[in-house]
């Protein structure tokens, strides 16, 4: 039985043939059409997914952006939902973030009052897709409950506004007893977090994620017996110690070990990881990926948000999108060079050890880089050094170096750039942007990276600080809830400083881009191509 790709392939094959258009030099390919619906409608899950996808040739259907969570509303499961099976019939693979299919999208799924007969009633509705379309491939992805270190109310319930680190403290300490015994100062400062954090708060938090628990287990159970054709477990800012890893453990203890089921830390960069998969499984092609690390601590760095090494999660994407990690770089389809810190601590990009400086270090990496990039291999680079925004001196670095006979920086011969929020986002959109690099022209592979550098380098490590050191912390503006007259200031801002600051190193492709804050906040800017009139 044909796929409906498939259909498509050999209809447009025959009509190529009856008008006499088929040639081996441009053959007929019909696009896949792959649906995806993604977390929400923020630029990392939504326009920047599909543009890559977009970009190499691949038709990416996502539903009506009123019906996915975003900045004013939540998302829509039940419009969803019915979208899916509608746009079913039609699609050759469905790539889904089961987050926004169940509970509305990734806010909504912490703080959420919905009952489990309504979450069961929801996971139903994904299950029935599978079984109304056994022929078409279903990648899906699902969250455990994030542990913030920090108070990030509206983003959790309320009450983390002013119990936020304390309550990642009380459940560091009761994963790491459950894993073993505490030290007396431990079971000390326990039981003084058991007896200040009010009950109401405990119970409310543990019931949430005894409810995310359950829709993960009932999830797994699908997978186990088939329905997904790969489920991936989401481990959103987690720790080595923390709720979220208490969640993972007991989730995946006693489960048989599966290919197609796998958990690691990351989130956003999971759409573009299935559907990578997607690509490469419709072609039957196992992409072949070699990493390798900066000086010092390298793949034994633990990244900030995360609970475990680098070197794992490195792994564990690579097998996700479909790919091979391999011990050498001989027939490599991409060389991902990950950027660690020498120390192995990641840090904070708006700290003050970010500077511009080219060390010994990044000087030694970038070498390794180039050597790669001289002798033919397609590299991608994971900036990870810093958390949530470029290693200044890494960018710097690259824009510094050319190659013999390139008319551009070092920064333009490369197949990917990532280096945003946590390791496993930058990490993710490095391999995905990477390999599939391989399906596009130099110039839009460029488009990406300029994205990257525009959004990761020039606003993440740098205009976002300007803008609250400048507007938002003296004047105590609220994040997410900007006044009209506020974005006014701070959208003329945005397009003054992101000019100003790229210049020097991205030149007239600056003038080629508009600037947004599209969930009303400074965390996250849109970086949107100017269309020609």
């Amino acid at each position: 039985m044909f796929t409906w790709a498939q259909r498509k392939l050999v209809t447009a094959f025959f009509l190529s043939l009856l008008l006499g258009t088929l040639t081996w030099e441009d053959p007929v390919l019909a696009a896949e059409r792959i649906l995806y619906i993604p977390l929400d409608d923020r630029p990392v899950n939504l326009a920047y997914t599909v543009d890559t996808f977009k970009k190499a040739g691949i038709d990416v259907v996502t539903p009506p952006t009123e019906l996915l969570s975003s900045s004013s509303h939540k998302g829509d499961p039940d419009a969803l939902g019915k979208w899916l099976q509608e746009e079913g019939p039609f699609a050759e693979a469905a790539v889904v973030a089961a987050d926004s299919l169940i509970y509305g999208g990734l806010t909504t799924s912490r703080t959420h009052e919905l009952s489990e007969a309504v979450l069961n009633e929801r996971v139903n509705v994904l299950l029935d897709f599978k079984a109304r379309h056994a022929d078409i491939p279903l990648y899906a992805f699902a969250t455990i409950m994030r542990s913030p270190k920090w108070s990030s109310a509206p983003q959790e319930p309320q009450y983390y506004a002013q119990w936020g680190p304390k309550l990642f403290l009380w459940g560091a300490l009761r994963d790491k007893k459950d894993m073993g015994p505490l030290s007396r100062k431990e079971e000390k400062e326990l039981g003084a977090l058991q007896k200040e954090i009010p009950l109401s708060i405990q119970n409310d938090l543990l019931q949430r994620r005894q409810k995310n628990a359950a829709v993960l287990a009932r999830l797994y159970d699908a997978a186990e017996a088939g329905t997904f054709d790969y489920f991936l477990i989401a481990r959103d800012d987690s720790a080595p110690y923390s709720e979220a890893h208490f969640d993972a453990r007991r989730l995946l203890q006693d489960r048989k070990k599966s290919y197609t089921i796998r958990s690691f830390s990351g989130t956003d960069e999971m759409g573009m990881i299935l559907l990578t998969r997607a690509y490469y499984k419709a072609r039957g092609l196992t992409p072949i990926v070699y990493g390798f690390y900066a000086p010092g601590a390298g793949k034994d760095t633990v990244p900030d948000y995360e609970d475990g090494t680098i070197a794992h999660s490195y792994k564990e994407h690579v097998w996700a999108l479909g790919g091979y990690p391999a011990k050498r770089a001989k027939r490599a389809d991409l060389v991902a060079g990950i950027y660690t810190p020498q120390d192995g601590v990641t840090r904070g990009a708006d700290q003050a050890a970010n500077t511009d400086v080219v060390t010994s270090g990044i000087t030694a990496f970038l070498d390794q880089s180039e050597a790669f990039l001289r002798a033919g291999y397609a590299v991608g680079i994971a900036d990870i050094a810093f958390g949530n925004g470029s290693s200044r001196g890494l960018v710097k670095g690259l824009f510094e170096r050319r190659l013999p006979h390139s008319a551009e920086p070092m920064a333009y011969d490369l197949a990917s750039y990532a280096g945003w929020n946590t390791a496993s986002n930058s990490l993710g959109y490095t391999l995905g942007q990477g390999l599939m690099a391989r399906q596009m022209t130099s110039q839009k592979r460029k488009e990406l990276l300029t994205v990257r550098y525009l959004d990761d380098w020039a606003y993440e490590a740098l205009v976002r600080q300007h803008l609250r050191a400048e507007y938002t912390y003296p004047n105590k503006w609220q994040e997410g809830k900007f006044t009209p007259k506020e974005k006014e200031i701070l959208h003329t801002a945005l397009q003054k400083e992101m000019k100003e600051t790229a210049f020097p190193y991205l030149g007239q492709r600056v003038d080629g881009y508009t600037y947004d804050l599209p969930w009303n906040r400074t965390f996250e800017v849109s970086v949107v191509k100017k269309t020609l009139k």
